[in-house]
């Protein structure tokens, strides 16, 4: 396995056939590649979301694989501490108890991104969340987890099969 970059990187490399099978998500690649960015064509239904995802990569001689059983999403963490402290459980908590200047993203550089509606963008618009600054990290990997830990960032975006992280993180 070969690490490629993220999705602004090998779309077009794939698009052009240099590389041949990617690994992807099925809703945030339909809304990357949707046009209208203000009506979006994935939704909680995954036949339609391929369907959707199907018809956009058609006229770039994309075709899609049935997708897989299990999910792996994106998901936001914060240490134990900071949940227990500040009585956070759920993102609409955060947003309502930490929202602000204080308050410190991590994520991959295009987690910032207006073409990534699932991530800050997302969290902007479904939580009305606010916060002070981004801090670009890798892809839910051992920096963001270490961000976190040392307090470096106040949330950080992580995916949801993650099984190193653990309630005590």
């Amino acid at each position: 396995m070969k690490t490629i970059g993220n999705r602004e990187l090998y779309l077009p490399a794939l698009e052009k056939g240099e590389i041949q099978v990617v690994p992807e998500y099925a809703a945030t690649l339909t809304e990357f590649m949707n046009p209208d960015k203000a009506k979006p064509q994935a939704t909680p239904d995954i036949d339609k979301t391929v369907a959707a995802l199907t018809a956009l990569g058609k006229d770039k001689g994309l075709s899609f694989g049935k997708p897989a059983a299990a999910t792996d999403q994106n998901a936001f963490a914060v240490t134990t501490a900071f949940a227990q402290k500040n009585s956070v459980k759920t993102l609409s908590d955060f947003a309502s108890k930490c929202s602000g200047k204080a308050t410190i993203i991590g994520g991959p550089p295009e987690c910032n991104s207006a073409a990534r509606p699932y991530c800050v963008p997302g969290l902007v618009k479904t939580y009305a969340l606010s916060f002070g600054s981004f801090t670009s990290l890798d892809a839910a990997g051992p920096l963001s987890k270490q961000a976190l830990k040392t307090g470096k960032v106040t949330i950080a975006l992580v995916l949801s099969s993650d099984g190193g992280l653990t309630a005590s993180s």
